[in-house]
């Protein structure tokens, strides 16, 4: 299980009140209409302004998210590969889990705790990764979104973060446990279990496809014991360092224009945990593929949480309003 510190900065971290219209407006030309399709859309949450925007970076076009009643909280989100439709896993005050779907009336009800949600390509499953809270088992689980039908394809005791699917569909990626270090893992459908990508010397974290599905971005630990995103082919070969700035990163999440790879960060270097703690002061930055033009998308004083990148399509008629 992923050590309390941790978890704003290897999960998906929208988690915390989500819902309302009362934040603070934001500059940055929201022109109040529809976005058009296709845009490579940075979801994250304000924590100031206790909001969840989507933004076209850098700051060019806003829309924020309200949740359908008080009671609800957008724990993770996760758009098709086409920019149609969105899923929002949801948590309500009662504790209860479950995955709403932009198109489908009836929600899924998830059990256990997620740690994260990431289409298949085709949009036809969704994959999850939970703890259960009651068996202390990390699970990498699959929910065919037509019937609602979840099946649990993979299982272990160790730590698991969210799951990305390959953008051909046949494999998806995530970091686990092995039991000494955090290593990337994949699973490839139909199998039995997932498998080690590669023995690295140092834990690896949340990785993510480039959009032709060559290559895997992730966080390790760089020089001056400062988190770095890390490049490597599909296959774990040729692993290059990225950035070498003085901001701390997690969860790096690669565009689906494939312009700019996004991820969570913060100028303060955490001391606590191996494991880049990011709990507060944290922003989203946004650097180019090759490591270069890396900024801050948001303001780290104002503790903005990463949640990942949608296309923009139909899914931002529902629970959405242009800024």
């Amino acid at each position: 299980m992923y050590r309390p510190f941790a978890l704003a900065a290897t999960l998906l971290v929208l988690a915390a009140a989500c819902g309302g219209s009362g934040g603070a407006e934001q500059d940055g030309g929201g022109t109040g209409a529809a976005a058009p399709d296709g845009l490579s859309l940075v979801v994250y949450k304000d924590t100031a302004a206790n909001t969840v925007f989507a933004e076209l970076p850098p700051g060019q076009r806003f829309w924020q998210f309200t949740a359908e009643t008080d009671k609800d909280f957008l724990l993770g989100i996760s758009c098709t590969k086409d920019g149609k439709r969105a899923a929002y896993l949801m948590q309500s005050t009662d504790g209860g889990l479950r995955l709403k779907i932009s198109d489908r009336s009836v929600p899924i009800p998830i059990s256990g705790q997620s740690s994260g949600i990431t289409w298949a390509p085709d949009g036809s499953k969704i994959a999850l990764t939970t703890f259960d809270t009651k068996t202390s088992v990390n699970q990498l689980q699959v929910v065919d979104v037509q019937s609602g039908q979840v099946s649990r394809v993979a299982t272990g005791k160790g730590a698991i973060g969210p799951p990305r699917w390959s953008p051909d569909g046949s494999r998806i990626v995530f970091d686990a446990s092995d039991g000494q270090l955090n290593q990337i893992f994949q699973y490839k459908m139909g199998d039995a279990a997932a498998t080690k990508l590669k023995e690295r010397p140092d834990n690896a974290f949340a990785p993510d496809w480039s959009p032709d599905g060559s290559a895997l971005v992730f966080v390790a630990l760089g020089p001056g014991q400062i988190h770095q995103l890390y490049k490597m082919n599909a296959d774990g070969s040729n692993e290059t360092e990225l950035t070498s700035s003085n901001v701390t990163k997690a969860f790096a999440r690669w565009a689906p224009d494939g312009s700019l790879i996004a991820f969570a960060g913060t100028i303060a270097v955490p001391t606590a945990s191996e494991r880049p703690a990011l709990v507060h002061n944290l922003g989203v930055f946004t650097v180019k593929p090759d490591g270069s033009d890396e900024r801050g998308l948001t303001d780290v004083a104002r503790d903005a949480r990463l949640g990942g990148w949608c296309l923009s399509g139909p899914w931002l008629n529902d629970n959405w309003k242009a800024k």
